[in-house]
């Protein structure tokens, strides 16, 4: 940055061992900031500050240092105020250095760390009292981004996000779950960070902390001024964890070096009341989005993304800013100073901060001043920001709002401060001369804003993003991709000085290598594609909002596996089945790790073919060359255009590490799929009953490890299918319940057999098998109907043997005891009702009244007084359509029709007694149970209710429309005059007996008025009270009466829909099923004259009324099963009658006898006559 005539280098503080380029001849302290002549260097980007050195860095990637020189910490032989370069780094290009109070460390280009300096407790990451500059060879596998260093402590960052720590851990700085008087001289992992994305990492004296990319903090090491703000002075940190947080303890740490790890003694967790030897979340600061992060020795700094500045820790020397002198602060407080004000940079000193305000250009200073460390021009400390002497002026053309203007003659010019830097009890800016002429140009560069995180810099973890994407595709379109190459850290091997990054980072394989790297670390993969527009910035992530852009995730990762070649391809899923899915834990240290998870939910590594795609050249997907061209079949299916032959693998892992979560992050994982949009979570849904159908078509495995893993593998597919069906049914836009069938699961396993050996299962309570009845979603209505029918059929079979062993057991007493021991329906088979047709309502209650409760699981038979027909099944089917007409009619004061949906409900002033409803609830049970359908004209709520689910507004709307949209229109009006504009109170009118009648919804609802507040709480109690208070005693009664005959295992598989198509049947008609499932007898055959006028006529020219009353002629009712007419067997026959004679309906077999009519206009006449005739049984 300083290199041509306009920019300048300032100092202030002390110099007295040369740390500010002076010697220590010149001056002990330099007051105010003075202008240093280093017109010799190239450009400066960095300048770090040790406590008595400094170490500088040029955009060459050179490495300068001076100061104190005591522990060899400048990198060459010279101490003093000469600045003179670290000539063992010459051969690398340093991108990134850093300084502790006596220890440095340079980062190079190719991700190498160096350090030199004191290491009197490992610091360096080596053993042995060597102070020189040397590679941390035990790092040499990693690309280190980030680098901070504490007095006796180092922390580093990789690419990958993983944190790495080594130096003294007396406090605790380590992280490592315990502290200890002993060092660690070997990197040691933090392993409870796995996963975490990571933005910025800072170390303090003896304290340190993660910034994560969303502005979450995790703290540790020495609390004994509060520095690491977590609102205690350092008791035990297992009380204060984040619900997501891992304990390190209870993991350990990884060492890089196996043998140091092995040797290491293990001290139990320190729980005194300064150290904090866990990594944990900072609380304080949940939602003030912190997106930067400096440390004095003692305390803490921490910038906001709207430019506020909490600080807490030691505050002996006014260094927080508070107006006050404390030993402590440990709940960060926001320095109500800069209020109104944006700050973009932040710095420590030991026990100084400092703070820059673009917009005057202003730069404030506060805490110790004893070496003039402030820049004030004395050496006060200061307890509240000031500004820093200089003209300093903002880089905008209004330049109004100067500081004040110093005697300094070197000083005399106005300039935009760049960019500060601070450590010790010195400080360094770097700034640009300010000319009106550059500034109305626009010449001039803006301040650096520390707020601002650059994803595709050397110094921040890898993420996918576009610009990566783009650097991928134009690689791979300007040069062929070399064969691999292996890391080297010799001197050959680094990049040449001459070297720039926009001449290398288009080189095929770094581009690949960066890709790959991303999806080898969920932290990577948890940093991307984060969405940055308001209201659903990252920033808001939380147990509601996951703040992933899937739109962009998807179109990147569908982009990227269609540039890679099989090789790189192939090795990227390998390296995420390794890093991440396979190694996926049950907890982790926070919510942001749950992105990666999310992002990798639409990701087309999980798509998934229904059945084998092969190659037209390959005929053996195992054998396929993975250094060939991928094939075109494979495009969908990135893992198989890989080179893999089993296109589930990476579906089966992230299904594993989904359904292994704890439950705290399963819920939360929960709730975000609910926000996913529903093409996403169809698309899940369907890549899973594709596993589950690839894998039943597989060829049967022969060895019992091969089966339980197929076993197990659809087990774990359908356990995360369940939980999407959960999800499913919370989502706001719910994707068809349809879509979890496994439509081919009935031509793979026997149903019935299934479903029978489950019911065993569940009724002896023993050790449960691996059963699809676990997981009804997946069977669709008619495999559930079967079931249903399964089970009432064993039922019946139960109840007949007991009434045959019962008419045995009392013909065998008989002769003793002279008298029959029960009548005669308790040793029937069968449940005989007999009603008079004239009063068939009467009739039927009083036969139900008096019934046996163990009689209605018998099989049914109606019969109808003075008429002749024997009930095969049609007669029971009359006597449905009879009885339920009748007693659903409103006009016995039931139930309430609803005009605009022609739709019932129970009646708030119904005068019947429980009993009624409860017989009410046995008809439409045994309806079910005997296999008939009846036209209830029941709203989807009710068989909601008897599903145990809990009606909502939608099913307001769908029974009653008018209120419904009220409601809802109560709901989206925002407007804050809605109590004049609804003039609405907390209570409900109805009709009693043609009175208005006012019920209040709550307590004292006639003085509650609807408001904005309370609006929705008010659509709550009015659902509440229509499908539960209003009808409390008649619906229970008739629930009672219903699961008395259909309250088995198999009514709990049903989705309301479906329960409710399974009651009432179908009203869409395939009137081609018909005719396709249509068998005939004697003469006829489909192609007969009359079969093609009978067709014709019922196809084409009857009317859709028409049509139903010919199939309530057929078969007894209008509507067709829920299997459709699969589960009507239709058969027509001829009777050997001419034209003088009507088609005859044998509804018990659903027979339909035929004349054979001379012309298709007779037949016509015939039909039409005959389906107006529905009521009435007679021999034929």
């Amino acid at each position: 940055m300083v290199s041509s005539a306009t920019e300048e280098l300032f100092a202030w503080g002390s110099c007295e061992e040369g740390q500010l380029t002076l010697d220590k001849n010149d001056a002990y302290q330099i007051l105010i900031p003075k202008a240093l002549d280093v017109r010799n260097l190239p450009t400066l980007i960095q300048i770090t500050c040790g406590y008595t050195h400094t170490v500088f860095l040029t955009i060459d990637g050179e490495v300068y240092s001076c100061g104190c020189n005591e522990f060899q910490q400048l990198g060459h032989g010279q101490s003093g105020g000469q600045l003179a370069k670290v000539v063992a780094l010459e051969h690398y290009r340093i991108i990134s250095v850093a300084c502790g109070a006596y220890h440095n460390a340079a980062i190079t280009y190719n991700g190498l760390l160096f350090t030199w300096g004191c290491n009197s407790n490992g610091q360096l990451g080596r053993e042995g009292d060597d102070t020189g500059v040397k590679l941390v060879r035990a790092l040499s596998d990693h690309k280190v981004v980030q680098v901070s260093l504490g007095v006796e402590h180092t922390l580093v960052l990789t690419d990958t996000a993983r944190v790495f720590a080594f130096g003294s851990n007396l406090k605790g700085q380590l992280g490592l779950g315990y502290s200890s008087e002993q060092s660690i001289s070997i990197p040691q992992q933090i392993l409870c960070l796995s996963g975490l994305p990571v933005r910025r990492i800072v170390a303090g004296g003896w304290h340190s902390f993660v910034l994560t990319v969303s502005g979450s903090l995790y703290a540790w090491g020495s609390n004994n001024y509060g520095q690491l703000g977590l609102s205690y002075f350092g008791s035990s940190p297992n009380d204060h964890q984040n619900e997501l947080t891992l304990k390190c303890g209870s993991i350990g740490s990884t060492s890089v070096d196996d043998e140091q790890s092995k040797n290491r003694p293990f001290s139990p967790l320190d729980t005194s009341l300064s150290n904090v030897s866990i990594p944990t979340f900072v609380k304080t600061l949940r939602g003030c989005e912190v997106v930067y992060l400096a440390c004095g020795e003692t305390h803490t700094v921490a910038l906001t993304r709207d430019g506020g500045v909490f600080t807490f820790g030691a505050g002996r020397y006014g260094q927080l800013g508070h107006n006050e002198s404390t030993i402590g602060i440990s709940v960060p407080r926001k320095i109500t100073e800069f209020m109104g004000n944006v700050v973009t940079q932040i710095a420590c000193g030991r026990f100084h901060t400092l703070a820059l305000v673009p917009k005057t250009g202003r730069l404030f200073a506060f805490g110790q001043g004893t070496n003039a460390q402030l820049g004030m021009g004395d050496t006060k400390n200061r307890l509240l920001p000031c500004p820093v002497k200089g003209r300093w002026v903002s880089s905008h053309k209004s330049s109004s709002n100067e500081s004040t203007v110093i005697t300094d003659s070197s000083s005399s010019k106005p300039y935009i401060i760049r960019r500060i830097f601070s450590g010790g009890d010195h400080t360094y800016l770097l700034a640009q001369m300010y000319q009106v002429s550059s500034v109305c140009a626009g010449e001039t560069v803006d301040p650096d804003d520390l707020r601002n995180w650059n994803r595709s810099s050397l110094q921040s973890i890898l993420t996918i993003c576009p610009e990566i994407v783009e650097q991928l595709r134009n690689a791979h379109t300007a040069l062929a991709l070399p064969p691999p190459i292996s890391r080297s850290i010799s001197l050959s091997s680094s990049r040449p000085l001459t070297s720039s990054l926009s001449s290398t980072s288009n080189e095929p394989m770094a581009i690949v290598s960066k890709v790959e790297s991303v999806f080898s670390s969920l932290g990577c993969l948890s940093a991307s594609c984060l969405e940055e527009k308001e209201p659903n910035s990252h920033f808001k992530t939380d147990r509601e909002e996951h703040g992933v852009d899937l739109d962009l995730a998807c179109k990147l990762q569908s982009q990227i596996f269609h540039i890679l070649p099989k090789r790189d391809l192939k090795r990227l899923i390998n390296k995420l089945l390794d890093n991440v899915l396979s190694t996926s834990r049950l907890n982790y240290p926070s919510i942001e790790c749950l992105r990666g998870l999310m992002f990798l939910s639409v990701s087309d590594l999980l798509n998934m073919p229904r059945k084998p795609i092969m190659d037209e050249a390959v005929s053996d997907v195992n054998n396929i060359d993975i250094t060939s061209e991928k094939n075109t079949n494979f495009e969908p299916y990135p893992v198989l255009s890989a080179g893999f032959s089993t296109p589930g693998l990476v579906l089966n892992a992230y299904s594993v590490a989904i359904n292994r979560l704890d439950p705290a992050p399963s819920k939360i994982l929960d709730r975000w799929f609910t926000k996913m949009q529903p093409r996403y979570l169809k698309k899940l849904v369907l890549n899973l009953n594709n596993l589950i159908s690839y894998i039943l078509d597989m060829e049967p495995a022969s060895a019992y490890s091969q089966r339980k893993l197929k076993e197990e593998s659809i087990r774990q597919a359908l356990e995360f299918m369940k939980r999407l069906h959960r999800v499913n049914e919370n989502h706001p836009n719910p994707i068809s319940y349809n879509t979890f069938y496994l439509t081919s699961l009935k031509d793979k396993i026997n149903v019935g057999s299934a479903f029978v050996n489950w019911l065993q299962e569940c009724n002896s309570g023993g050790m449960r098998f691996f059963s699809f009845c676990d997981y009804p979603f997946v069977f669709d209505a008619a495999s559930k109907a079967e079931m249903l029918n399964i089970e009432a059929r064993l039922t019946m079979q139960q109840a007949m043997s007991q009434a045959q062993q019962s008419a045995i057991f009392q013909s065998l007493l008989s002769p003793f005891i002279g008298t029959r021991m029960y009548d005669g329906s308790t040793s029937s088979p069968y449940f005989t009702i007999i009603v008079r047709r004239d009063n068939i309502l009467q009739d039927t209650l009083s036969n139900l009244t008096m019934a046996n409760p163990a009689d209605f699981k018998k099989l049914l038979r109606v019969k109808f007084e003075n008429e002749e027909a024997v009930d095969e099944g049609g007669v029971m089917k009359e006597f449905f359509l009879l009885v339920m007409r009748d007693l659903l009619n409103p006009v016995y004061g039931m139930f309430r029709c609803y005009p605009e949906s022609r739709m019932l409900w129970f009646s708030e002033s119904t005068m019947e007694s429980e009993n009624v409803f409860l017989m009410v609830g046995i008809l439409c049970g045994l309806a079910i149970y005997n296999s008939i359908i009846v036209d209830l004209s029941f709203p989807l709520a009710m068989f909601r209710k008897l599903l145990g689910e809990t009606p909502g507004l939608d099913d307001l709307k769908e029974l009653d429309p008018i209120v419904g949209r009220s409601l809802q229109e109560l709901l989206d009006y925002d407007n804050a005059d809605l109590a004049d504009v609804f003039c609405l109170n907390f209570t409900v009118t109805i009709d009693y007996f043609g009175m208005n009648k006012i019920i209040p919804l709550m307590e004292d609802g006639e003085n509650i008025i609807v408001t904005q507040e309370n609006k929705s709480l008010y659509v709550e109690k009015y659902v509440q009270y229509v499908f539960q208070k209003s009808c409390e005693t008649p619906y229970k009664a008739f629930e009672k009466g219903f699961l008395q005959v259909c309250g088995g295992y198999s009514l709990k598989l049903f989705q309301p829909s479906e329960l409710q198509s399974l009651v009432v049947g179908s009203e869409v008609v395939n009137w081609d099923e018909l005719r396709q499932n249509t068998t005939y007898q004697g003469i006829y055959w489909d192609r007969h004259q009359v079969i093609i006028w009978f067709w014709d006529v019922l196809l084409y020219d009857f009317t859709i009324e028409e049509k139903k009353k010919f199939l309530r002629f057929l078969t007894g009712c209008d509507r067709v099963p829920i299997v459709g007419f699969s589960g009507v067997k239709i058969t027509i026959q001829p009777n050997n009658s001419g034209d003088d004679f009507l088609p005859v309906a044998h509804t018990c077999a659903n027979l339909l006898d035929l004349p054979q009519y001379s012309c298709k206009e007779i037949l016509a006449k015939k039909l039409s006559l005959a389906i107006q005739q529905t009521e009435g049984f007679g021999l034929v």
